[in-house]
Formats: structure tokens, sequence, C-alpha cells
């Protein structure tokens, strides 16, 4: 699916002075596209564990008790807004009155418009607006990530779909250990979502605790002696990923 222009021209280059690993910080977000692609990576991972553990039940939500249930699976949500096939038109939960959704539902896609209105984001201040094919797992993958959540799901009613957030121990955690996932599930991603694939990725390795080695053409990540080399091309597109993970 195709939810993201493509990221051309001219950018400043990063800083390509430092020739050896070192810790990042992840850069500080003006942009939706930023603050997207600041957890893609690690909310990719997330929702793999989660997709694993509920196979193919069937859904049910219950807004009365706040919790979302796959057949004998129940999580706690928080409602992020929902998607119309209609007209493909995008609709936050804070703005949707009429459906009566509790407050206590909605501290997060709340807390989401504030953030917008701090930093002058408009996709995070407009009530509803028209999107592109696959949104709604753009803005839970968002959400997932900006709220450390385990998971988001997007619960398809047939007129649209749901976008809620999932918090529950019952969903494993990442295990950061298993580095070699990386080389698996990074190719994935970007092969369903158009981003800009050089910062996801630094901000993939960031979140994996990688010290990182970065030049103009290529980022480097060195964890517990194992190592990952991405190399891209001009436009920042993956040439090619490999690691040496053997230890």
């Amino acid at each position: 699916m195709n939810i993201f222009k493509k990221i051309f021209g001219n950018k400043p280059k990063e800083n390509t002075d430092n020739f050896e690993f070192k810790k990042y910080n992840k850069e500080e977000y003006k942009t939706f596209t930023d603050l997207f692609e600041l957890s893609a990576g690690i909310s990719f991972d997330k929702q793999v564990i989660f997709g694993e553990l509920i196979g193919e039940k069937p859904w049910n939500l219950d807004m009365n008790t706040g919790k979302i249930s796959f057949e004998n699976l129940e999580f706690p949500i928080q409602i992020i807004g929902s998607l119309s096939f209609n007209d493909n038109s995008w609709l936050w939960g804070w703005a949707n009155i009429q459906s009566g959704i509790p407050e206590n539902l909605l501290i997060q896609s709340n807390k989401l418009k504030e953030i917008g209105e701090q930093k002058g984001i408009s996709e995070l201040i407009d009530s509803s607006f028209i999107v592109d094919n696959g949104f709604e797992h753009k803005i839970g993958m968002l959400a997932c990530g900006l709220f450390n959540s385990k998971s988001y799901y997007c619960a398809n009613y047939g007129q649209g779909t749901l976008v809620v957030t999932i918090d529950d121990e019952k969903i494993p955690n990442i295990d950061k250990d298993k580095i070699e996932k990386i080389l698996f599930n990074f190719p994935k991603l970007i092969s369903g979502i158009e981003l800009n694939h050089r910062k996801t990725f630094k901000n993939y390795l960031i979140d994996y605790g990688f010290e990182l080695k970065i030049s103009e053409t290529k980022i480097e990540g060195l964890k517990a002696g194992k190592i990952i080399v991405a190399e891209f091309d001009e436009l920042d597109k993956l040439k090619s990923l490999n690691g040496n993970i053997e230890k």
C-alpha cells in the first residue's frame, strides 16, 4: 500500500564525520511524517507479535467495558479514530461526538490533538479529512510508538475500520536480543509502506539499543558484538541489508 509521498529532492546531509560506533538519540519531530518514522520499525515488530497471538480470531468490542476481545483473549483499549470506507475519510476519536465514546477511552486521541496544537501539525488538529489508502495503519503505528503501547488493531466493521491501541501483559514484549528479526522485518515494513528508509532504519536501531556508525551511504549498528549493515542510495532507499549476528 502506498501511504506516503516519496521523499525526494534536496535535503541537508547528516553529519558523517563519525567513523566510530556511538549512541544516538532520536531527532525532534516537526511533521506528521517525522512522528510516524520515529517508531515505524518498532511498531511493526509489535504488530507481528500481536498478529501471532490473536491469529484469525474474530473481534468484538465493548465500549462500556473499554475492551476488545478475540474469543478467549480480552484486552483494554484506547480509541484513536476511525476510517470510513465510503469516502476514505479519517475521523479522530476526540471529534466523534455522535458515537458517545467514553472519555476514558479517548485519552490518547486527545493527547494527539494536544501534540498537534503544540507542534502545528495539521493532521493531528483537523477533526476529519480525506486520506490515502492504508492511512489507518500509519495512524495505528504512530500511536503505538508514541504511547509505547503493546500493539494497535484496525477493527473492520464493514463500512469502515476503528483504530485502537492495546496494552496488556498477555501480549509478549519484544525480545531486543533477537536482532536477527530486524533483517527479516525491516524489508517487510518498507515493502508495504512508503517512507524514508534511512531515517526509519536509524530510529529502528536506536529503539533496539544499537550503537551506530553513520556515513553518507551506510548505517551500521553494533550490539553485543553483533553488527547489522544497511546501505542506501541517493534517495535514501534501501539497497542492501546484511548482518554478522552469529556470536
